[in-house]
């Protein structure tokens, strides 16, 4: 599957609306139409196939501390599971599910230091944003103690060597360019490339929709819960 640049992508939609000598849609209008194309394409596939954007990063881990910052790209905070690992000693990472939740952080804290780390996201402020609390803290340094396994957001355009990372579907985004450049011309395409986007957007879905990576499509029984009555 081919990546293509945005210059390429913007190369395509200019020459097939013969924009190459017009000036009426500038180019940052033309980067605008395309960061939110892929905004729109970005949001069918985490509500369709998620796990396409699955990725993993490495946090480390420092004596006493317990928040950490999240991956930059992470997409709605959405963390698909954590692995702790110290030389041998590995297991998952559960978060504190609780209703009582903070009662029982505080007594992890006082009355467990010891025992297996666990979680909750945290929003402390808005420069540090969304944050993770282990608990209780670290009670080590660990370099790569935790491994973050998380959707991330789609790759946004800033400059003409940034790639478009949803190949698959970055003809619908071309689609979407074009609909906009029309809207804006007052086109009487419009209604032609609209049809055409809508049949690009349907192909996508059903593209998602059949994603399974190894054809196990068999259904996992939610067992969290008595997961949670083991601590």
């Amino acid at each position: 599957m081919r990546y293509w640049t945005y210059a390429e992508i913007k190369d395509k939609v200019q020459k097939d609306l013969d924009l190459e000598q017009e000036d009426f849609v500038v180019d940052s209008e033309l980067m605008g139409y395309c960061n939110e194309a892929i905004d729109e394409a970005e949001s069918e596939i985490h509500t369709i196939y998620e796990d396409y954007f699955l990725t993993k990063a490495e946090i480390d881990l420092v004596t006493d501390t317990e928040t950490y910052s999240l991956p930059t790209d992470i997409y709605a905070n959405k963390i698909r599971g954590i692995m702790y690992k110290n030389g041998s000693e590995m297991y998952v990472l559960r978060r504190v599910r609780f209703s009582d939740m903070f009662a029982d952080i505080m007594s992890t804290k006082e009355f467990n230091p010891e025992g297996m780390y666990r979680y909750i996201l945290i929003n402390q402020s808005a420069a540090a944003g969304v944050q993770l609390q282990l608990v209780p803290p670290a009670r080590a340094d660990v370099t790569d103690g935790l491994k973050v396994w998380y959707l991330r957001n789609a790759n946004r355009i800033t400059a003409d060597t940034d790639v478009c990372d949803i190949p698959e579907f970055v003809h619908f985004v071309i689609q979407f360019i074009k609909l906009r450049v029309y809207e804006k011309e007052g086109n009487q395409n419009m209604s032609l490339a609209a049809t055409l986007l809508m049949k690009l957007r349907n192909q996508m879905i059903a593209t998602l929709s059949a994603m399974v990576p190894d054809g196990d499509n068999e259904i996992e029984k939610d067992l969290s819960h008595y997961e949670d009555m083991d601590y």
